[in-house]
């Protein structure tokens, strides 16, 4: 097996990425000479890039356990991960192989990823909050998983998907006792050698994960990622803002909170990211503003990071003008927009501006961050590119690059774009063009080189004639002190076609108090006449999807019956 214990990344400070299709973008104006302009590195399987760094951590805590007060070492990881990958080994999982994790977030999760990793199978995270009927689809569409980690608690889910799919192979998170057809997760590792399996990887081919999209547009399809995708994406995040300088070095001094799923590419990455720096990952098993609040205050964290949905609940929470947060000098917001309203109210109460980050599943997932080097910090952009990546708006019918401001399609290019969709080589031809993501996202890049999205191309609303993005529409309404959440999709009009329709969830202390045409005759006034709401339905809450973004295909659904 190949020894990586030399493998060191190098920066080019001279050359600009291959991956730049003109070194003339606007934001490289801002890049300062201590930004890598490129980073090139020998091809490296995930878990060798994780144990090169942590090797020099061994005593530090890994991952902090909040719901059981438990903590484990990063020399306790890595003897978990060496068992899980040994135990795999011998059951016969191999390259080719994929393997499921059916859980919340626990430090299981961590200790299966790295042992899946390790004996050369893909890692597939299947969301818990997902019905079995999805959780089949996933299985069957993989059909490469025979072998799936299930938490205790999503036991009645996968005992109804093993009616319907054979797997040979349950393992039981989080129980003292193994239940029908599954063994303990003590029991498979027990006896097992601390030591990875002998595994040959080729990191440039061989998959590290193969991870559903949420399936917001359709059933979910799976995305192939390479290990150099996810090392090539972790390396450029962590160097974007530049080589820390001496004496400031982060590693193994930094406090992660694990709060976002980390069976979504987001959390995921993050993940990856955030043990390769040898952070302490402080893990909670659901999402409580209060104890999140708590654990900044306490453990003085620097960095935030969230979806939307997330900071709409700190923001929310009695807590939150009441923790000290003084130590965040940094939040960012990815997943889905952010509207500026809660931006706004968070840069008020912390002192700092939020940035929104972007990425997709097929990219690794990050493409754009709010860098520090750039002029501002600008709430309502989701930044620039990170280093090797490029992007593009371009007309999504001839590909043509528009100007600055205009806006169209994002198109990305890099070494994280995924190798492609897992048995479907036809939607690959058409997401991957001449080396191009299309993305399906309308966006816009400023002067500067700032880029924001405005929305999917299957949410545009066309009302008489005009284009509508149901963002713009969302983020006026959001100013009403009424409203908590809203959603704007187009609904069936039988004379024109369609119309904008608005489903309002209202603050507890509004209900009953305002109707729904008091919100339109509000727009009225604040938004373009073929733009303010022509319907509002009132309703308790907004469907999301299992990672919080506002699920609009449910919505137009709705709508349209």
């Amino acid at each position: 097996m190949k020894d990586y214990s030399d493998w060191e990344p190098e920066y080019d400070y001279d050359n600009e990425s291959p991956y730049l299709e003109t070194a003339n973008r606007p934001w490289l104006n801002f890049r300062p000479s201590n930004v890598p302009k490129s980073i090139n590195f020998e091809p490296i399987p995930v878990h060798e890039f994780i144990r090169r760094s942590t090797s020099n951590f061994l005593n530090n805590v890994c991952v902090y356990y909040e719901p059981d007060d438990k903590k484990y070492t990063y020399r306790e990881f890595l003897s978990f991960s060496d068992k899980v990958g040994n135990a795999l080994f011998e059951l016969g999982i191999k390259k080719g192989d994929a393997v499921g994790i059916l859980t919340g977030n626990v430090p299981e999760f961590l200790f299966c990823c790295m042992g899946i990793m390790e004996c050369g199978a893909a890692v597939t995270p299947i969301n818990p909050l997902l019905k079995e009927s999805d959780v089949i689809h996933i299985i069957r569409e993989a059909g490469n998983i025979n072998t799936v980690f299930v938490h205790k608690n999503n036991y009645k889910t996968i005992k109804k998907v093993m009616r319907e799919v054979d797997l040979a192979n349950v393992i039981l998170l989080g129980a003292d006792v193994a239940k029908e057809g599954t063994i303990t997760f003590e029991e498979f590792i027990e006896g097992k050698p601390a030591k990875a399996p002998e595994v040959e990887i080729d990191p440039m081919n061989d998959l590290a994960a193969l991870l559903f999209t949420g399936g917001t547009t359709g059933l979910p399809k799976g995305v192939m990622l390479t290990h150099n995708n996810l090392v090539a994406d972790a390396l450029s995040v962590l160097l974007s803002n530049g080589e820390p300088e001496e004496g400031e070095d982060p590693y193994g001094k930094t406090v992660v909170l694990s709060i976002l799923p980390l069976c979504h590419t987001f959390g995921f990455e993050v993940v990856i990211i955030s043990l390769f720096g040898a952070a302490m990952l402080v893990m909670f098993s659901s999402f409580n503003a209060s104890k999140v609040l708590e654990a900044i205050e306490y453990y003085r964290v620097s960095n935030y990071i969230g979806v939307p949905v997330m900071f709409q609940m700190l923001i929310n929470n009695s807590d939150f003008t009441k923790r000290d947060l003084s130590s965040l000098e940094e939040a960012t917001s990815g997943s889905a927009s952010l509207p500026p309203e809660l931006a706004k109210k968070w840069e008020e109460v912390v002192g700092t501006k939020v940035g929104q980050g972007f990425g997709l599943t097929e990219t690794s997932p990050v493409t754009h961050m709010p860098l520090k080097w750039m002029p501002e910090i600008n709430s309502k952009s989701i930044g620039v590119p990170i280093i090797d990546t490029d992007a593009k708006i371009v007309n999504p019918e001839t590909l043509e690059e528009l100007k600055p401001n205009e806006i169209g399609e994002l198109l990305l290019r890099g070494p994280q774009i995924m190798k492609g969709y897992w048995k479907h080589p036809e939607e690959t031809k058409k997401t991957i063009v001449d080396g191009w993501l299309r993305t399906g996202d309308l966006a816009r890049m400023d002067e500067k080189g700032y880029f924001y999205i405005e929305g999917r191309t299957k949410d545009i609303i066309k009302y008489k004639g005009y284009k509508v993005m149901p963002k713009e529409v969302e983020e006026k309404l959001f100013e009403h002190p009424a409203i908590l959440e809203v959603g704007v999709v187009s609904a069936p009009d039988p004379e024109i076609g369609e119309t904008i329709k608005a489903y309002v969830a209202l603050k507890p202390e509004y209900k009953d108090k305002i109707s729904e045409n008091d919100i339109i005759e509000w727009s009225k006034e604040r938004l373009a006449g073929y733009k303010y709401p022509r319907q509002v339905e009132f309703v308790n809450v907004l469907p999301r999807t299992t990672v919080g973004k506002i699920f609009r295909r449910k919505l137009r659904e709705r709508a349209a019956k």
